[in-house]
């Protein structure tokens, strides 16, 4: 086979390459990036609140393992504290005279705000009636502000070495959880969980309130009072400037996770954090400037006053000192270049001040950014200048940086649309070395190859593409299900969880520390009946209680919403409806899963395979490995199988159903045996005929030979239509638009229909075993993706009411967990571990998806 060097010489590389650069300067004097780390510590634990003095000259942390630490600009410890429950929240005077933290306790729920001083020295310490989410200080540490989960935002003054509540004021229903503080203490900026956003006086007076739609986490104000940020649930940020003809701006959605970190400079740069595991800048005009990656999920940020200096501390017990180059001053420049633009008009004028505005970007590692404002500026530059300009940036990027490897994508993305199909490949394979886009860049390198004419190397990056990998969220999702189980007692299965984590990454967070605590597969056993033991016999001894029963799913679904977050037995009664609004943000809840265990008991889903039958020919032998596959194509069935059971539960009853793309008659016969009258059609004579033959003398299920494009059956036949296990993929792509038409003729009018095929946007997608690479490779581009078929359906008259992911997890992780063996309990463990990838990553990719449409009534 042709390496990437037979087919890009380094001297055709070279050629690509622009003769004149894009902007000014030596390739070798321009910044890799638009920030630099400058240091990183890692206090082991997940860090929740961070605080930097004005200047970042020095900052504090606290993490979930009751800690608070406070670190030198050179990122040196200087003392660390041990609190006596987990410390969510910390702030910090300008001259750290005053550091505060806000902790929080279980059972029974409180909290606490501590003082401490800049050598560490204990100040002053209050007892609350609730866990405290936030804290913050004026600039001169006399007043303090905390926000806490009894719906209380408190205002404290130091007086006599102590500090004396002045104010208090509820809001919401949900907890406070962001409170900010003006540098003087006359402004407050707080986050009701579940409202809005307020900005208060410095006696708790409520000046303005602006709606948060979907809630919001942390706020910052500047130190003037005149800048606000708050992070929000659905992945933007609300901007606010209180004294501005338009106060409120929102940014577009920069993140598929919450928002949870917020800071803000004084000119309105914004520091956010995600639980998509990034950290984010936005200019006080909401747009995306940079991003990094930080490791875990990043619940806190701080900022300079300047904007020079972010910090960011995250899940995995990382803190990071970084240094951003788009400061206060850099930021003003380049807003007045980007203005300059805009008020030349239209043309050449445009075109220079733009080029000027690039080479400022270019200087300051921002060519993502610089992509998309030329994009911005095509109407007034012209599109192919704009184009133009974004080819030579990227081209010039590329060749100082190769592993930039968003830079290879938009650069791949330009020579494809310009029918340079080769130079494509070449930027596209680059790309998919980094894993956020090689999914992306090695299936549209595949696509490219076959343009251009190579075949081989098209087969090898679909191949490439596709091959079983574990990454971030695999561990992630792993790693919390062991949380969970041990929460909840179940030592040895939380073991099991560790032990995959552990070999996928020896480091990942504190897996290592756990897996020793838990001690061997039999000293965790023990464990685990000696605490089921007590537990029987205190149950025996206690007085009757009101507390919610204990279980391990419920543990996982709110831990998903914080690190330990109090868990539902584990809280006064008191907390439950603040819990019950938290868990809104969550894509799955313990009812979805309590429906889908309840499907599996009512249905006989767990059997041996059937045996394979003497005598058939090969077509009927192909039917019958359908029917007795490998254990990964059964993981894919089987969960296949309870979503669709769960579907016709949710929306039923139906009476009479058609299935297409029958082939062994599995959902028909399945129907038939629930009281439906089920047909099936396919388009092969040799499925009808073995279908029928399992079938016998029982008058349904019904099987008929019929094309999906032209279905043999009269209109308003059924009430339920099922395509299924990927038959879509077997319809040319520009059919299926005819497909969902000839369904829709055949469905009475409320009648569903329900779809489950392949996601090619899945990044361990493998289809099933009984395929060819081939047929593998027709079935991707025959596939549509779930945008594509929703846009179809909708376009038909149908209403969408279900598209749930289906199998999340890589094929690997059913096997090292133990998962692919036949028993009671398999199908009910990958629905539980498919859930949880789902509530952890509500926009990832599963190998399938289920979609149910209805006609209206």
């Amino acid at each position: 086979m042709s390496t990437i060097q037979d087919i890009f010489p380094p001297s055709a590389a070279a050629s690509l390459r622009p003769a004149v650069s894009a902007t000014p300067g030596r390739l070798e004097d321009w910044p890799e990036s638009a920030h630099a780390e400058v240091w990183r510590r890692n206090l082991g634990a997940a860090i929740i609140g961070v605080a930097a003095t004005p200047d970042a000259t020095l900052v504090a942390a606290a993490s979930i393992d009751r800690r608070v630490a406070l670190f030198s600009a050179a990122g040196e410890l200087l003392w660390q504290r041990t609190l006596g429950n987990e410390a969510w929240a910390v702030a910090i005077s300008d001259d750290a005279s005053r550091i505060a933290v806000g902790t929080a306790a279980k059972q029974p729920a409180a909290g606490a705000i501590a003082v401490f001083d800049r050598a560490g020295e204990l100040l002053w310490q209050l007892e609350v009636d609730a866990p405290v989410w936030s804290v913050a200080l004026s600039g001169d540490g006399r007043r303090l502000a905390a926000g806490c989960w009894n719906n209380q935002a408190y205002v404290f003054e130091a007086a006599d070495g102590r500090f004396e509540e002045r104010a208090r004021k509820r809001l919401g229903e949900a907890g406070v959880y962001g409170v900010a503080m003006s540098a003087y203490g006359d402004r407050i900026l707080a986050a009701a969980y579940d409202q809005s956003v307020v900005l208060l006086d410095g006696g708790m007076t409520a000046l303005s309130e602006y709606a948060s739609g979907s809630g919001a986490y942390h706020t910052a104000l500047s130190r003037d009072g005149s800048r606000g940020v708050a992070g929000l649930r659905d992945g933007r940020a609300m901007l606010l400037r209180p004294h501005a003809e338009e106060p409120v701006l929102y940014t577009e959605v920069i993140s598929q996770r919450p928002i949870c970190g917020a800071a803000v400079s004084a000119q309105g740069l914004a520091a956010l954090g995600s639980f998509d595991g990034r950290a984010y800048l936005v200019n006080g005009e909401g747009r995306l400037l940079w991003s990094l990656d930080a490791g875990g999920e990043v619940w806190a940020t701080a900022v300079s006053t300047d904007g020079a200096l972010v910090v960011v501390g995250s899940g995995d017990g990382t803190l990071r000192l970084v240094r951003n180059r788009v400061d206060d001053a850099a930021n003003a420049s380049l807003l007045w270049l980007e203005h300059t633009v805009e008020r030349a008009g239209e043309g050449a004028p445009a075109l220079a001040a733009a080029q000027r505005a690039v080479a400022a970007f270019r200087r300051l590692g921002l060519i993502d950014y610089a992509v998309r404002r030329l994009q911005d500026w095509g109407p007034r530059i012209g599109r192919e200048a704009a184009s133009e300009l974004a080819r030579r940036l990227l081209l010039d990027d590329t060749a100082a940086f190769p592993r930039h490897h968003q830079s290879h994508f938009l650069l791949a993305t330009m020579f494809e649309a310009q029918g340079e199909y080769r130079q494509a490949a070449w930027h596209y394979i680059w790309a998919g070395q980094d894993d956020r886009l090689r999914l992306d860049g090695l299936t549209r390198a595949g696509e490219a190859f076959s343009r251009a004419g190579l075949g081989f190397a098209a087969k090898s990056a679909f191949r490439r593409a596709h091959e079983q990998r574990v990454g971030e969220e695999a561990k992630r999702t792993l790693y919390s299900m062991g949380r969970a189980f041990e929460d909840n007692g179940q030592l040895a299965e939380a073991r099991k969880y560790y032990e995959v984590v552990f070999t996928f990454s020896p480091d990942y967070r504190d897996v290592f520390a756990r897996l020793e605590q838990l001690g061997t597969p039999e000293a965790a056993a023990a464990a685990e009946a000696e605490l089921n033991d007590a537990n029987e016999a205190a149950e025996s001894t206690a007085p009757a209680k009101s507390a919610v029963p204990a279980d391990w799913y419920d543990s996982l679904l709110l831990g998903l919403l914080g690190p330990d977050v109090p868990r539902l037995a584990e809280v006064d009664q008191s907390l439950h409806p603040i819990l019950r609004a938290r868990s809104k943000e969550l894509a799955v809840s313990a009812e979805d899963r309590k429906r889908m265990l309840s499907v599996i008991a009512e249905h006989a889903l767990e059997r041996d395979a059937p045996g394979r039958q003497a005598g058939l020919d090969y077509d009927e032998a192909v039917y019958m490995r359908y029917d007795a596959s490998v254990p990964e194509d059964e993981t894919k069935k089987s969960l296949e199988l309870i979503h669709v059971l769960d579907c016709i539960k949710r929306y039923g009853p139906f009476q009479r159903s058609l299935d297409i793309g029958a082939a062994t008659g599995r959902y028909p016969t399945l129907f038939s045996g629930m009281g439906i009258e089920a047909f099936g059609v396919d388009i092969e004579p040799e499925a009808v005929a073995f279908a029928l033959k399992k079938r016998g003398d029982a008058p349904y299920p019904d099987f008929r030979v019929g094309d999906a494009r032209a279905l043999p059956f009269e209109d308003a036949s059924f009430n339920l239509v099922t395509c299924m296990m990927g038959t879509a993929a077997h319809i040319p792509a520009g059919d299926m638009a005819t497909v969902l038409a000839e369904i829709h003729r055949c469905l009475r009018p409320g009648g569903a229909f329900i779809l489950s095929t392949w996601d090619v946007e899945c990044p361990h997608l493998t289809f099933l075993s009984i395929y060819s690479h081939a047929q593998k490779e027709e079935m991707r581009r025959n596939s549509p993706t779930r945008g594509e078929v929703r846009a179809m359906a909708l376009a038909q008259g149908f209403t969408v009411d279900e598209l749930r992911p289906v199998g999340l997890m890589p094929e690997s992780i059913t096997y090292e967990l133990d998962l692919q063996q036949f028993g009671p309990n398999r199908i009910g463990h990958l629905v539980d571990l498919d859930l949880a990838f789902r509530a952890l990553f509500p926009a990832l990719h599963g190998q399938m998806y289920v979609m149910l449409v209805r006609k209206p009534a």
